[in-house]
């Protein structure tokens, strides 16, 4: 799936912000401009990549931002983290050789996020963009619905899908509640970690709102188990989440780059 505007011109990039999600099996990229305008999304099989993607992908842009699924984490509320006993949070991450750790903020929700990020996936864009800022998703996913789970009166999951793996975060009288990674191959895999959670934190009875985003739609398979389990179930809004103006003809597709809208937003 590619969608550009009319008016995108790739040559002249440098004032854009470039950001790409890479995901375990498939990449997501957008070009924003520095006034917050979607100007190009596509998603892409990244060993079959299409001419249109190759061509922006050799431009120069202003900035670029990488969200990594591929990664381990874990929260830290922001008041009580300590810088000097990074060595004592790295326990909760054991080392698997393949990354560094690292702390990145979500500073509307109070929290600090543990990492480390998989280098696997990610040479050949680290070899073209050797400057580019790489975070987890979950940062990019939790920093665009913070507003709306602090202001959220009654339960809410917004529940990223993107490929094999999933993403449930959960809100609860407006505080951040939880956020975990799962593996989910169809239907049956999301419908048992959802159902999961609900029960984990009491809210199975409660028919919370959910917002979905990523590979899903209105009426498919995910959506529909989604409708069984909650409440009000809708495609996020990522331009409203976000502030990233979208063409009129994109809005159906915006759900699906949900996070990489958010990692517009992290430092």
């Amino acid at each position: 799936m590619i969608y550009t505007t009319t008016n995108f011109d790739g040559q002249e990039a440098t004032d854009d912000t470039l950001l790409i999600g890479v995901g375990p099996a498939s990449h997501r990229l957008v070009v924003v401009s520095k006034t917050r305008q979607l100007k190009f999304a596509a998603s892409y099989d990244p060993a079959n990549v299409e001419p249109a993607v190759t061509a922006l992908l050799n431009r120069d842009f202003g900035s670029v931002k990488l969200a990594v699924t591929d990664c381990r984490y874990s929260f830290i509320p922001a008041d009580v983290y300590d810088e000097r006993q990074h060595d004592a949070y790295l326990r909760h991450l054991p080392f698997d050789g393949v990354g560094g750790a690292d702390v990145a903020d979500v500073a509307p929700l109070g929290i600090k996020v543990l990492y480390q990020t998989s280098r696997m996936g990610l040479e050949t864009l680290v070899a073209r963009f050797p400057h580019a800022v790489s975070c987890p998703q979950v940062q990019a996913l939790l920093g665009a619905v913070a507003d709306l789970g602090r202001h959220a009166g009654t339960p809410l999951l917004v529940i990223e899908q993107q490929a094999q793996w999933m993403t449930i975060s959960v809100f609860n009288d407006g505080k951040f509640l939880y956020c975990h990674d799962f593996e989910s191959h169809n239907e049956d895999d999301f419908s048992y970690h959802l159902l999961a959670v609900l029960n984990r934190f009491g809210l199975a009875d409660r028919k919370p709102s959910i917002q979905l985003a990523g590979d899903t739609d209105l009426g498919d398979a995910c959506y529909n188990r989604a409708a069984t389990y909650g409440g009000e179930v809708v495609l996020a809004d990522s331009s409203s989440l976000t502030g990233i103006q979208i063409p009129g003809d994109m809005v159906p597709h915006q759900h699906r780059f949900l996070s990489l809208f958010g990692l517009y937003l992290c430092e």
